[in-house]
């Protein structure tokens, strides 16, 4: 039995929004209540349109704050990370303005007038002066885009006026953004960064990307079921000497892969009722698109760590229904699938 579009437009933002949107929902992220219908047709199509490029693993950007606060503590750090980014002035910087900073003696100038224009910055602070912040893509991505995309987002984020630079560098395999953006804006206000800025970060850097022709995603690690953790720098160090990779290896395979299994319950119900949703359309590209959720589900590194107790191998009864899917696979062709 299939439903009307609008009904499974509402459930497909009802869902979708929990698995994309739920860390951004106390900043303002778009929401199905209140909304006109012809928003609701608009909303149903991104978020359609998110679906597909996460079913199909479309590249995830990368953004995060490099070094700790000490390296930007002051006037002094301030300087010697602008000396890192551009390569001691080989490489060109572009500030908020468009202008293009290349040379050993422009880079002095930066450095002075950042030190003393506006409300200037102290040769040495307690407190951080400015935040250095990397965007970055996987090997192979346009260079130039990602150059580009990282313009739109800077102006995006701090062109109220903010004095920020950045810098690209093409001496690594993925392509990568340094921007530096001070502190203090023009008002004498002060930025602060939240966690839930990072990922509205990542969201913003995507979309410009898909602006300038390359497809980015920006969806979280619990939403892709990826459970690899990194250990902390000190636990490499521990683990090169001998001294760790014991204790680490046994944390690592038996609690920290139990406690992400766990977390992972509201992910695979939001995956669930999504493929519910699809399968009861009459649009043959959703059907379609609920056989690629439960696939997608299934291949989930987090599945290699599942316990094996109460394993299911069935796919929502709606998903199974071949005459809810027509060309759609046999139930018996599910193979494993989301738990019901």
């Amino acid at each position: 039995m299939s439903y009307p579009k609008i009904y499974i437009d509402a459930m497909l933002l009802n869902w979708g929004d929990r698995l994309f949107h739920a860390p951004l929902r106390h900043v303002g992220a778009p929401r199905l209540s209140g909304a006109r219908l012809g928003d609701e047709a608009a909303q149903a199509a991104r978020m359609r349109a998110q679906l597909a490029r996460t079913l199909k693993r479309a590249p995830e950007v990368m953004v995060k704050i490099a070094n700790k606060a000490s390296s930007t503590q002051g006037m002094g750090a301030v300087r010697q990370h602008l000396r890192y980014i551009s390569r001691s002035g080989q490489v060109e910087l572009e500030d908020q303005d468009g202008q293009i900073i290349v040379g050993a003696h422009a880079l002095g100038d930066l450095a002075d007038a950042w030190q003393l224009g506006g409300w200037g910055i102290p040769e040495k602070s307690a407190r951080r002066e400015a935040f250095n912040i990397v965007l970055s893509m996987p090997p192979g991505t346009e260079r130039r885009a990602v150059r580009d995309a990282a313009r739109d987002f800077a102006r995006l984020e701090f062109g109220d006026g903010r004095a920020y630079v950045f810098a690209a560098h093409d001496d690594e395999a993925h392509p990568h953004v340094h921007l530096c953006v001070q502190v203090r804006g023009p008002d004498g206000r002060r930025l602060h960064l939240y966690k839930r800025d990072l990922q509205r970060w990542r969201e913003r850097f995507a979309e410009r990307l898909r602006a300038h022709g390359v497809e980015a995603n920006a969806t979280s690690r619990l939403t892709r079921g990826v459970t690899q953790r990194y250990p902390k720098q000190a636990v490499v160090h521990m683990a090169a000497r001998g001294e760790a990779p014991r204790y680490w290896r046994a944390v690592a395979n038996d609690t920290q892969r139990r406690a992400g299994w766990q977390a992972q319950g509201g992910v695979f119900a939001a995956w669930r009722e999504v493929a519910r949703a699809m399968a009861r359309s009459h649009l043959l590209e959703d059907r379609k698109m609920a056989i690629e959720v439960v696939n997608f589900v299934w291949a989930m590194p987090v599945q290699r760590d599942r316990p094996e107790a109460g394993r299911s191998r069935t796919a929502p009864r709606e998903v199974q229904d071949r005459s809810a899917l027509d060309h759609g696979p046999k139930p018996g062709e599910w193979g494993p699938a989301v738990e019901r």
